[in-house]
Protein backbone atom coordinates (compact mmCIF):
# COMPACT_ATOMS: atom_id res chain seq x y z
CA UNK A 1 0.00 0.00 0.00
CA UNK A 2 1.93 2.89 0.02
CA UNK A 3 4.83 4.80 1.45
CA UNK A 4 2.66 7.14 3.74
CA UNK A 5 0.78 4.02 5.60
CA UNK A 6 4.36 2.61 6.61
CA UNK A 7 5.50 6.18 7.50
CA UNK A 8 2.49 6.28 9.28
CA UNK A 9 2.78 3.28 11.30
CA UNK A 10 6.15 3.98 11.81
CA UNK A 11 5.66 7.28 13.67
CA UNK A 12 2.74 5.92 15.65
CA UNK A 13 5.47 3.24 17.19
CA UNK A 14 8.13 5.43 17.83
CA UNK A 15 7.22 9.14 18.59
CA UNK A 16 7.42 9.66 22.32
CA UNK A 17 4.17 10.58 23.92
CA UNK A 18 2.72 14.04 23.80
CA UNK A 19 0.34 16.01 25.39
CA UNK A 20 -3.52 15.28 25.13
CA UNK A 21 -5.60 12.27 24.58
CA UNK A 22 -7.63 12.42 21.66
CA UNK A 23 -10.67 13.95 22.50
CA UNK A 24 -13.88 11.78 23.84
CA UNK A 25 -15.59 12.35 20.45
CA UNK A 26 -13.07 11.22 18.26
CA UNK A 27 -12.60 7.78 21.02
CA UNK A 28 -15.84 7.17 20.26
CA UNK A 29 -15.39 7.13 16.51
CA UNK A 30 -12.06 5.19 16.68
CA UNK A 31 -13.75 2.45 18.64
CA UNK A 32 -16.64 2.24 16.37
CA UNK A 33 -14.03 1.63 13.54
CA UNK A 34 -12.49 -0.65 15.33
CA UNK A 35 -15.20 -2.41 16.28
CA UNK A 36 -16.57 -3.65 13.25
CA UNK A 37 -16.26 -6.80 12.21
CA UNK A 38 -17.09 -5.95 8.10
CA UNK A 39 -16.80 -2.53 6.04
CA UNK A 40 -15.93 -1.73 2.60
CA UNK A 41 -13.04 1.19 2.17
CA UNK A 42 -11.67 2.99 -0.58
CA UNK A 43 -8.28 4.19 -0.89
CA UNK A 44 -7.62 7.05 -3.74
CA UNK A 45 -4.19 8.36 -4.82
CA UNK A 46 -4.43 11.91 -4.15
CA UNK A 47 -0.76 12.84 -5.67
CA UNK A 48 -0.75 10.92 -8.73
CA UNK A 49 0.71 13.93 -11.04
CA UNK A 50 4.40 13.98 -12.26
CA UNK A 51 5.99 17.12 -10.06
CA UNK A 52 9.38 18.51 -11.46
CA UNK A 53 12.34 19.60 -9.06
CA UNK A 54 15.17 21.38 -9.77
CA UNK A 55 18.96 20.65 -7.93
CA UNK A 56 21.45 22.23 -7.60
CA UNK A 57 24.49 20.06 -7.45
CA UNK A 58 28.04 20.70 -7.59
CA UNK A 59 28.05 20.47 -11.75
CA UNK A 60 25.08 23.01 -11.60
CA UNK A 61 21.16 22.52 -11.89
CA UNK A 62 19.38 19.10 -12.42
CA UNK A 63 15.72 18.90 -13.02
CA UNK A 64 13.88 15.76 -12.00
CA UNK A 65 10.75 14.40 -12.08
CA UNK A 66 8.65 12.63 -9.79
CA UNK A 67 5.61 10.63 -9.71
CA UNK A 68 3.74 8.64 -7.40
CA UNK A 69 2.80 4.84 -8.78
CA UNK A 70 0.65 4.04 -5.80
CA UNK A 71 -2.81 2.57 -7.30
CA UNK A 72 -6.27 2.92 -6.64
CA UNK A 73 -7.47 0.88 -4.11
CA UNK A 74 -10.93 -1.07 -3.05
CA UNK A 75 -11.51 -3.69 -0.31
CA UNK A 76 -14.05 -5.50 1.47
CA UNK A 77 -13.39 -7.55 4.99
CA UNK A 78 -16.18 -9.66 5.48
CA UNK A 79 -17.88 -11.24 8.69
CA UNK A 80 -15.40 -14.51 8.51
CA UNK A 81 -12.50 -11.81 8.26
CA UNK A 82 -11.62 -12.86 5.01
CA UNK A 83 -10.20 -9.71 2.47
CA UNK A 84 -10.89 -8.85 -1.36
CA UNK A 85 -8.76 -6.46 -2.62
CA UNK A 86 -8.93 -4.71 -5.92
CA UNK A 87 -5.81 -2.55 -7.00
CA UNK A 88 -5.53 -0.54 -10.57
CA UNK A 89 -2.85 1.57 -11.23
CA UNK A 90 -2.18 4.71 -13.13
CA UNK A 91 -0.93 2.78 -16.35
CA UNK A 92 -4.30 0.40 -16.64
CA UNK A 93 -3.16 -2.76 -14.88
CA UNK A 94 -5.69 -4.21 -12.46
CA UNK A 95 -4.81 -6.39 -10.02
CA UNK A 96 -7.27 -8.83 -7.58
CA UNK A 97 -6.51 -10.30 -4.34
CA UNK A 98 -7.98 -12.73 -1.60
CA UNK A 99 -6.59 -13.01 1.33
CA UNK A 100 -7.71 -15.37 3.66
CA UNK A 101 -8.26 -14.87 7.15
CA UNK A 102 -5.83 -17.82 7.74
CA UNK A 103 -3.24 -15.64 5.76
CA UNK A 104 -3.18 -17.64 2.75
CA UNK A 105 -3.09 -15.28 -0.51
CA UNK A 106 -4.38 -15.60 -4.23
CA UNK A 107 -4.19 -13.20 -7.09
CA UNK A 108 -5.91 -12.98 -10.30
CA UNK A 109 -3.21 -11.63 -12.74
CA UNK A 110 -3.00 -11.48 -16.82
CA UNK A 111 -2.00 -15.46 -16.28
CA UNK A 112 -5.14 -16.55 -14.00
CA UNK A 113 -5.16 -16.89 -10.14
CA UNK A 114 -1.78 -17.61 -8.55
CA UNK A 115 -0.60 -18.40 -5.32
CA UNK A 116 2.07 -16.14 -3.93
CA UNK A 117 4.75 -18.68 -3.95
CA UNK A 118 3.79 -19.42 -8.04
CA UNK A 119 4.25 -15.45 -8.10
CA UNK A 120 7.45 -15.83 -6.43
CA UNK A 121 8.64 -18.55 -8.50
CA UNK A 122 7.49 -16.55 -11.64
CA UNK A 123 10.01 -13.35 -10.22
CA UNK A 124 13.08 -15.52 -10.41
CA UNK A 125 12.63 -17.58 -13.98
CA UNK A 126 12.02 -13.92 -14.84
CA UNK A 127 15.45 -12.99 -13.24
CA UNK A 128 17.27 -16.06 -15.07
CA UNK A 129 15.88 -15.42 -18.59
CA UNK A 130 17.86 -11.46 -18.95
CA UNK A 131 19.01 -8.32 -17.05
CA UNK A 132 16.22 -6.23 -19.14
CA UNK A 133 12.83 -6.03 -17.22
CA UNK A 134 10.04 -7.62 -19.15
CA UNK A 135 6.51 -6.35 -19.19
CA UNK A 136 5.56 -9.61 -17.42
CA UNK A 137 8.19 -9.00 -14.54
CA UNK A 138 6.63 -5.76 -13.76
CA UNK A 139 3.49 -6.82 -12.91
CA UNK A 140 4.58 -9.96 -11.23
CA UNK A 141 6.67 -7.38 -9.00
CA UNK A 142 3.38 -5.59 -8.20
CA UNK A 143 1.54 -8.78 -7.42
CA UNK A 144 4.00 -10.24 -4.97
CA UNK A 145 2.66 -10.33 -1.44
CA UNK A 146 0.42 -7.36 -1.42
CA UNK A 147 0.76 -4.55 1.24
CA UNK A 148 -3.12 -4.20 2.96
CA UNK A 149 -3.00 -1.58 5.92
CA UNK A 150 -6.83 -1.94 6.87
CA UNK A 151 -8.17 1.42 7.92
CA UNK A 152 -9.26 0.07 11.13
CA UNK A 153 -5.74 -1.55 12.40
CA UNK A 154 -4.16 1.75 10.77
CA UNK A 155 -5.67 4.25 12.97
CA UNK A 156 -6.27 1.72 16.19
CA UNK A 157 -2.86 2.99 17.94
CA UNK A 158 -3.99 6.86 17.92
CA UNK A 159 -6.53 5.61 20.75
CA UNK A 160 -3.16 5.25 22.61
CA UNK A 161 -1.10 7.40 21.21
CA UNK A 162 -1.58 10.88 23.11
CA UNK A 163 -0.69 13.56 20.43
CA UNK A 164 -2.12 16.83 19.79
CA UNK A 165 -5.95 17.10 17.77
CA UNK A 166 -6.81 19.93 16.19
CA UNK A 167 -10.50 19.86 15.50
CA UNK A 168 -11.68 21.45 11.91
CA UNK A 169 -15.47 21.92 12.94
CA UNK A 170 -16.38 18.43 11.16
CA UNK A 171 -13.28 16.12 12.24
CA UNK A 172 -9.59 16.05 13.75
CA UNK A 173 -6.17 16.34 12.74
CA UNK A 174 -3.08 15.47 14.26
CA UNK A 175 0.40 15.68 12.86
CA UNK A 176 3.25 13.26 13.95
CA UNK A 177 6.73 13.50 13.30
CA UNK A 178 9.41 10.64 12.67
CA UNK A 179 12.34 12.63 13.80
CA UNK A 180 15.99 11.55 12.51
CA UNK A 181 17.84 14.77 11.65
CA UNK A 182 17.96 18.04 12.79
CA UNK A 183 14.19 19.46 13.02
CA UNK A 184 16.37 23.50 12.48
CA UNK A 185 18.06 21.86 9.66
CA UNK A 186 15.77 19.23 7.36
CA UNK A 187 17.74 19.72 4.58
CA UNK A 188 21.12 20.57 5.56
CA UNK A 189 21.50 17.66 8.41
CA UNK A 190 23.90 14.46 6.91
CA UNK A 191 21.39 12.15 8.23
CA UNK A 192 17.99 11.27 7.26
CA UNK A 193 15.52 14.39 7.63
CA UNK A 194 12.50 14.34 9.80
CA UNK A 195 9.08 12.81 8.12
CA UNK A 196 6.03 14.45 8.99
CA UNK A 197 2.51 12.66 8.56
CA UNK A 198 -0.71 14.50 8.66
CA UNK A 199 -3.81 12.84 9.29
CA UNK A 200 -7.14 14.12 8.93
CA UNK A 201 -10.24 12.17 10.17
CA UNK A 202 -13.39 13.58 9.14
CA UNK A 203 -16.53 12.33 11.36
CA UNK A 204 -20.20 12.82 10.50
CA UNK A 205 -23.11 11.15 12.75
CA UNK A 206 -20.20 10.01 15.00
CA UNK A 207 -18.75 7.65 12.82
CA UNK A 208 -15.65 8.25 10.41
CA UNK A 209 -16.43 8.54 6.57
CA UNK A 210 -13.15 9.08 4.94
CA UNK A 211 -9.39 10.53 6.35
CA UNK A 212 -6.90 11.99 4.85
CA UNK A 213 -2.70 10.95 5.08
CA UNK A 214 -0.17 13.25 3.43
CA UNK A 215 3.75 12.81 4.00
CA UNK A 216 5.82 15.82 3.87
CA UNK A 217 9.70 14.98 3.80
CA UNK A 218 13.42 15.49 2.27
CA UNK A 219 14.98 12.36 0.47
CA UNK A 220 18.81 12.32 -0.21
CA UNK A 221 19.53 11.12 -3.63
CA UNK A 222 22.89 10.84 -5.47
CA UNK A 223 26.38 10.29 -4.01
CA UNK A 224 26.36 13.75 -2.94
CA UNK A 225 22.93 13.03 -0.81
CA UNK A 226 21.35 16.23 -2.50
CA UNK A 227 17.88 16.72 -0.47
CA UNK A 228 15.05 16.41 -2.91
CA UNK A 229 11.05 17.43 -1.55
CA UNK A 230 9.19 14.11 -1.10
CA UNK A 231 5.54 13.90 -0.49
CA UNK A 232 2.69 11.37 -1.11
CA UNK A 233 -1.19 11.62 0.07
CA UNK A 234 -3.83 9.24 0.21
CA UNK A 235 -7.60 9.88 0.63
CA UNK A 236 -9.74 6.49 2.37
CA UNK A 237 -13.37 6.46 2.14
CA UNK A 238 -14.96 3.62 4.45
CA UNK A 239 -18.39 2.49 3.85
CA UNK A 240 -20.40 0.70 7.23
CA UNK A 241 -22.20 -2.04 4.78
CA UNK A 242 -21.43 -5.72 6.35
CA UNK A 243 -20.96 -8.23 4.00
CA UNK A 244 -21.55 -11.75 4.96
CA UNK A 245 -19.37 -13.12 2.55
CA UNK A 246 -17.07 -12.19 -0.51
CA UNK A 247 -17.90 -13.67 -3.66
CA UNK A 248 -14.57 -16.12 -4.06
CA UNK A 249 -14.31 -17.73 -8.02
CA UNK A 250 -14.19 -21.44 -8.26
CA UNK A 251 -10.67 -20.61 -9.48
CA UNK A 252 -9.48 -18.52 -6.77
CA UNK A 253 -10.42 -21.17 -4.02
CA UNK A 254 -8.99 -23.68 -5.20
CA UNK A 255 -5.50 -22.26 -5.35
CA UNK A 256 -6.50 -20.77 -1.82
CA UNK A 257 -6.34 -24.95 -1.16
CA UNK A 258 -2.80 -24.71 -2.48
CA UNK A 259 -1.44 -21.60 -0.51
CA UNK A 260 -2.41 -23.50 2.31
CA UNK A 261 -0.29 -26.32 2.23
CA UNK A 262 2.89 -24.44 0.52
CA UNK A 263 5.91 -24.14 2.64
CA UNK A 264 5.37 -19.96 2.61
CA UNK A 265 2.00 -20.16 4.20
CA UNK A 266 3.17 -22.60 7.08
CA UNK A 267 5.98 -20.64 7.71
CA UNK A 268 3.46 -17.81 8.51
Amino acid sequence: MCRSARFLAFALITLPLLRAAPPPALIAALEHLRDQKSFRWEVINGDPGPVSHQIETRRGTVTTVVQSNAPNMKGILDRNGDILIQREWPDGLRLDSVIAADGAIVTKTPEGWLTDREILTAQAEERMRGQTPTPRFQWLRRADRPEVRRPDLELAPLLKSPHNFESTGEGYVVRLRSRSGDPAKPTDDDAEPATTVTVTMNLRAGVIRDYEVKLEGVSRVTRARVPLPVSDQRIVILTYLPVTRIDIPEEAREKLKAARTSPTTRAQ
